[in-house]
């Protein structure tokens, strides 16, 4: 088995980067899925949709929760599910991030979470011209 990924995102953010991920990988992303959350949703809606989301994930190797931005509504609400053992909370989601959880799925929760970070952050850098 693997570890769960949802991402809980701004609306149509989660998605496509699963598409884009699962295009460059080749891979159908199996014990992964995405709740978007539109500007004018209902906390409580959502919610539920997440539970609904956590009961349809294989679980057992934990659940990696990925959200596009600390402190925003998708993380706020993501948070709220952290109150089981094997649930891990990373914002900040990013193309390079989600391409390396997905190489490294087989691993324990706490090493993907630290790889997922490391990702993130290598993926952002800066440029100029000469």
């Amino acid at each position: 088995m693997s570890v769960a990924l949802l991402l809980v995102t701004h609306e149509h953010i989660g998605i496509h980067m699963l598409s884009i991920t699962a295009s460059i990988l080749n891979d159908d992303l199996k014990n992964v899925t995405c709740v978007e959350i539109p500007m004018d949703s209902d906390t409580d809606q959502i919610a539920a949709l997440v539970t609904l989301a956590l009961d349809n994930l294989a679980t057992d190797d934990g659940v990696l929760i990925l959200t596009d931005s600390y402190g925003s509504t998708p993380c706020n609400i993501a948070k709220e599910f952290l109150n089981h053992e094997h649930r891990i909370l990373v914002s900040g989601l990013n193309l390079p991030m989600l391409i390396r959880i997905m190489n490294y799925r087989l691993l324990p929760i706490d090493e993907l979470k630290d790889i997922a970070i490391d990702g993130g952050k290598r993926g952002i850098t800066s440029m100029q011209s000469l």
